[in-house]
């Protein structure tokens, strides 16, 4: 292995090809804030090769990058036909054993068929298997290991190790800024999926006390970590000062008016991100929230209004607030003096809010910032 060093590539694919050179540049900036240097990039159709001496550190850093779909570990050589079946035949022979293999062979160059080289190769290596007890499969259902081969401009690449990434649009693609709250799980969930959209994100975070504040920023800690930027503006503000958290718990909606009325009346963005899914909240309360930031002039965002099924395990972060609403509109309108207090409180609210600008570090599991936010409440 040592010797074939130098041929090791990290073979980058962009959610869809149309963001590629923005992956690139995203790519390149995350590897020199880690202080990873990268010799060499070559461009394909619908990916990009990366030539790095620390291929593994870069490959674990990349994964969890916004825009990136898949990444490969993969082997380069040049562009002729029996280097591509040899170097394929070697990396079967290292990794395939008593297993049916199958070779799946992409070409994005137009002088090399893709199932010719896929003949070639597998004849090669059923000789060289022949005493492994290993058979070639029909098809990649079927098969138990997979070797897929590249072909691009003026290099191949046969492909050793794959590593699914987080997908989405680059950080910040839509150059387009929106207000959110994080104050529950569902929050949280339209947090990550604007931030995979490509929106920037102005994030401010309602709290309970320390203990629930330290839960909240772990649990925004582990979607910041994929941004690539500098510094990330959060606003906090504690909810014992406006609220009383007794009324909260016998009365979910409470605690979602107050973010309804703060999207709407205080915050100076246009567009803002509410957390609310038709088969969770009660559909007066949509109404409601729509029509509040409307008459404002805000433009309302629902990322997941119509998502039937989510898979959201945050429950421990947000024990305080879970999904089960008393959700009769009588409710409501029972609270409306409470609401009113708290809306012509919004000048004072305004003060409460505290500002920290803080720096994401990758792979940082417990980041500094969390400890100086913490000791600064």
């Amino acid at each position: 292995m040592t010797g074939d060093i130098k041929e090791l590539t990290l073979l980058i694919f962009p959610t869809s090809p149309a963001i590629i050179n923005d992956v690139k540049l995203s790519t390149i900036r995350i590897l020199k804030k880690n202080k990873i240097s990268v010799s060499q990039i070559i461009m394909e159709k619908s990916f990009f090769s990366i030539y790095t001496k620390k291929t593994i550190k870069a490959l674990r850093i990349l994964s969890s990058c916004l825009g990136i779909k898949k990444i490969e570990i993969a082997y380069s050589t040049s562009n002729e036909t029996s280097s591509i079946v040899n170097k394929i035949v070697n990396v079967g022979q290292k990794i395939i054993m008593n297993e049916k293999f199958f070779i799946k062979v992409f070409s994005e160059n137009p002088n090399f068929i893709a199932r010719d080289l896929e003949f070639i190769a597998t004849g090669l290596l059923i000789e060289k298997l022949a005493s492994k007890s290993s058979i070639p499969s029909h098809n990649e259902s079927s098969a138990n290991k997979i070797i897929k081969s590249y072909i691009g401009k003026s290099q191949s690449y046969i492909g050793i190790k794959s590593v699914e990434g987080i997908g989405g649009m680059t950080f910040g693609y839509l150059k387009k800024k929106v207000f959110i709250i994080v104050y529950d799980q569902y929050s949280i969930y339209c947090l990550k999926n604007i931030t995979l959209r490509g929106f920037i994100p102005d994030i401010l975070i309602l709290f309970w006390d320390y203990e629930d504040l330290k839960k909240k920023l772990f649990s925004i800690h582990t979607i910041l970590n994929n941004i690539n930027n500098k510094k990330i503006k959060l606003q906090l503000l504690q909810l014992n000062s406006i609220i009383s958290k007794t009324k909260v718990i016998k009365n979910n909606f409470l605690l979602d008016i107050v973010v309804i009325d703060i999207c709407s009346y205080i915050n100076k963005l246009i567009d803002v991100v509410l957390p609310f899914n038709l088969f969770v909240h009660p559909l007066w309360l949509i109404e409601y929230s729509i029509n509040s930031c409307i008459q404002k002039g805000k433009i309302p965002w629902f990322p997941y209004l119509f998502e039937e099924n989510l898979t959201i395990n945050l429950d421990q972060n947000f024990k305080f607030l879970n999904s089960s609403f008393d959700s009769a509109k009588g409710n409501f309108i029972n609270f409306k003096e409470e609401k009113n207090r708290i809306r012509k409180t919004s000048t004072e609210l305004k003060k409460n809010i505290k500002i920290f600008y803080v720096q994401i570090k990758s792979l940082n599991i417990r980041p500094n910032y969390i400890d100086n936010i913490l000791n600064s409440i």
